[in-house]
């Protein structure tokens, strides 16, 4: 399986877009007081930040574990 730059980049952008958008989310709900608040931090910010976490951590298994696949070179028959 090869994965192209552009693939690369479109991968780690919504990787961290996931991550910003939790910081996010966790920034607004430390601004507002109210007792749901606490459920926006603790499970809606931190479950996007963590996916986000996920995602690149599974991007770095795969390009880490391809098959002796030299980036730049043909793939030989």
């Amino acid at each position: 399986m090869r994965i192209g730059i552009l693939g690369m980049e479109r991968i780690l952008r919504i990787a961290s877009g996931l991550i910003i958008l939790g910081l996010v989310v966790e920034l607004i709900s430390l601004a507002w007081i109210h007792p749901l608040a606490f459920t926006l931090f603790a499970f809606v910010g931190i479950c996007l930040i963590g996916l986000g976490i996920l995602i690149y951590l599974a991007f770095l298994v795969l390009v880490v574990s391809l098959p002796g696949e030299t980036r730049g070179s043909p793939p030989t028959p």
